[in-house]
């Protein structure tokens, strides 16, 4: 054990660490602004439901964050102007605090948070002051919300946070005039109890003396050893996303006895597809050769990832190059579970959208169908290439990803690999991520079920 603390020591310092004998608050991401797809959870509802003429709109802006902007009228009995995330499972609970990140105009906001009708007609509102021009980082525990409907308050009724399916910010101060809100991120922070059982380490650098973005973060248990690690790959279309982007997912893997690790990685077009893929293996080397550091287990590897993650997690379980540059090999894989993307097979699907092929997909993956295919997963299946389990995840109302998945899995097993394939009913190529790790998702069922099956 003294030899574990000294290692942990030498090989963590620089990184933010919080050891195991700490209660820790965890932050966990409920939105940020970078996916592809951040657009489409949200939406504007303004007075004019009820007649009035106040014009509230959003944006996601250059630096990725969400702008609510707009003017707020007074007129035909209005004066509200707000925006809302549509509905989706958000995992709240008792003890937790809501945390947004916002630059404001002066003025005062309501922070909203929605349940399903059939739970309540109620909303439960908080308000908060913004700072004119001015970042500022807003607390709002979940015990200060209080019931509203129509206008009207109920300070006694008391909710379940977990019945919660959706958020916003509204404007309804009285005064008639524009307005500005930028928002970074909204978190929730838990009750520091619930993650007394998670130690966290964040910012390690996986390269020495590397790129700002080549950095991972850990949760692991705090007790016990030989723990399988799962790698989680965020998405953000090979150019933005974040690895602190996790949310309940850390909190799920940890608490079935998995270490957790988030990884960041370079971005197009600073670097190319294959760079990317090597800053994985980088990583995935990295907690391998430290993995008895935070309890893992080097022997029990699996990967994972969503969208543009979803194919880097493929692809490095499937081309043999980026993890024997680095020492190891396919056969150091225990399993491979891709969420919801189309990018299996990038020169068959590239053909398919043609001429709807957008710059960034040409910027990615450029317009030769040989580089297409050198970056397509499943140019590498084939029978005893010792390629790991696939679980491959996906929207089913998605056409595409649907395809492709399926087409993949079919070569997969063609090749003699264990190739399983779930189709997520109900969901959205953002909450099929959002939603991975909350109790009862069904898509959560069947990543633990095949995690299980192939340790």
């Amino acid at each position: 054990m003294i030899l574990r603390m000294l290692l942990l020591t030498v090989f963590l310092a620089g990184a933010s660490f919080l050891p195991s004998s700490s209660v820790i608050a965890e932050d966990r991401v409920l939105f940020k602004f970078n996916d592809a797809d951040a657009a489409m959870a949200w939406q504007t509802v303004n007075d004019g439901v009820m007649g009035g003429r106040s014009d509230g709109r959003f944006q996601i802006n250059e630096d990725q964050h969400m702008v609510f902007y707009g003017t707020l009228s007074l007129e035909n009995n209005g004066g509200f102007a707000s925006v809302r995330s549509r509905e989706s499972k958000l995992g709240l609970k008792q003890g937790d605090s809501i945390v947004i990140r916002v630059r404001g105009d002066g003025r005062e906001y309501n922070f909203r948070l929605n349940v399903p009708r059939s739970v309540s007609r109620n909303s439960y509102r908080q308000s908060f002051k913004t700072e004119k021009d001015k970042w500022i980082e807003v607390v709002l525990p979940m015990d200060k919300f209080v019931a509203t409907w129509r206008g009207r308050v109920d300070p006694n009724e008391k909710f379940d946070p977990g019945n919660v399916s959706g958020m916003g910010i509204q404007l309804s101060d009285k005064q008639a005039g524009p307005f500005k809100l930028e928002v970074e991120w909204i978190k929730t922070r838990s009750d520091p109890a619930v993650s007394e059982t998670m130690t966290v380490r964040r910012d390690i650098a996986y390269v020495d003396s590397g790129h700002a973005r080549q950095k991972l973060d850990v949760y692991a248990p705090t007790e016990g050893e030989d723990h399988p690690i799962a790698f989680w790959i965020h998405g953000g279309g090979w150019q933005k996303g974040d690895k602190a982007g996790v949310q309940r997912k850390p909190q799920a893997f940890v608490e079935k006895g998995m270490v957790f690790i988030s990884i960041n990685y370079r971005f197009v077009p600073a670097v190319t597809v294959e760079e990317m893929t090597g800053d994985i293996a980088k990583a995935i080397k990295w907690g391998h050769d430290h993995a008895d550091d935070f309890g893992g287990d080097r022997e029990t590897l699996f990967v994972a990832g969503h969208s543009a993650g979803a194919h880097l997690a493929a692809l490095i379980c499937t081309d043999e190059r980026y993890l024997k540059a680095e020492g190891m090999s396919l056969g150091d894989i225990t399993g491979c579970m891709p969420v919801d993307t189309a990018a299996y097979d990038v020169a068959n699907h590239a053909k398919s959208i043609r001429p709807r092929r957008s710059p960034l997909q040409i910027a990615v993956f450029g317009e030769s169908e040989t580089r297409q295919k050198e970056l397509s997963p499943i140019t590498y299946v084939a029978k005893g290439n010792d390629i790991p389990p696939f679980l491959i995840l996906h929207v089913a109302s998605r056409a595409d990803s649907t395809a492709r998945s399926q087409a993949f899995a079919d070569a997969l097993k063609k090749a003699g690999v264990d190739a399983r394939v779930f189709a997520a009913k109900g969901k959205t190529h953002g909450t099929i991520n959002r939603e991975l790790g909350l109790p009862g998702d069904p898509p959560t069922k069947a990543l633990f079920k095949f995690i299980n099956e192939a340790r």
